[in-house]
């Protein structure tokens, strides 16, 4: 399109006509980095988050499986408890 605008055209105002084309080129192509370079460190800061997030969820589901192992083993305990220990008197006279 600048070709077809600046064919023919051998003045001051072609020249100016030019660099203004250039410059505007110029800022686009400017303008097209910074985008990029906002949404790559926005992108960045996403994945941190997300790691963030995940290291925070895997320590909380370490602890949680912990828990459960550790409710597991009392209640394991405890039923072993209750199956061994004899009947009260009370209780052998109802069998």
């Amino acid at each position: 399109m600048d070709e077809i605008l600046l064919t023919g055209r051998f003045d001051k105002e072609t020249i100016d006509d030019s660099m203004a084309f250039s410059i505007q080129s110029a800022a686009s192509i400017s303008n097209m980095a910074d985008r990029l370079r906002a949404r790559v460190n926005e992108i960045q800061e996403l994945n941190t988050e997300n790691s963030s997030y995940y290291i925070d969820m895997r320590t909380r589901l370490d602890i949680l499986q912990i828990s459960n192992e550790k409710i597991l083993e009392d209640h394991e305990r405890l039923m072993a408890k209750f199956k061994s220990r004899r009947p009260l008197p009370s209780e052998a006279s109802r069998t």
